[in-house]
């Protein structure tokens, strides 16, 4: 099997899931939508179904179980995508266009501000991505 493929999915998987919760959601979902349709029209009424399915499901999950439901949730749409984009690779490299486009209109990554103070022996970290820190 295709590791790029697999990647691919598990980050659709992710992107899905990420987007359920944010304000461009209904842009990302038509995106996903339309691809369905062109290249599984039979079932891209099921599929935006399950995806509305899966959205609300989510947003009414309390806080102490929705990373278990998040998991659950990019588990179930990896393998969509995974399947998908090996009946046809065309389909992948449109869903990898959509996540670049998705990628770069994504508005939560803007406008970040922090402000802190440290004092005395204090330490401040701040971010606006991944941060790793190791110390001895």
């Amino acid at each position: 099997m295709d590791p790029t493929l697999i990647a691919l999915a598990s980050a659709g998987g992710t992107a899905v899931v990420s987007a359920m919760a944010t304000d461009g959601w209904n842009t990302f979902r038509s995106g996903v939508v339309s691809l369905w349709r062109r290249f599984r029209p039979d079932s891209a009424v099921e599929l935006e179904r399950e995806l509305e399915t899966s959205r609300a499901a989510l947003l009414a999950t309390p806080d102490t179980e929705a990373e278990q439901v998040r998991q659950a949730l990019r588990s179930a749409w990896e393998g969509r995508m995974l399947t998908l984009f090996l009946d046809d690779p065309v389909a992948a490299a449109e869903f990898e266009a959509l996540l670049s486009k998705q990628a770069g209109s994504d508005s939560s990554r803007a406008n970040v501000t922090f402000h802190a103070e440290a004092r005395d022996h204090g330490r401040v970290y701040q971010t606006g991505a991944n941060q790793f820190i190791s110390e001895r």
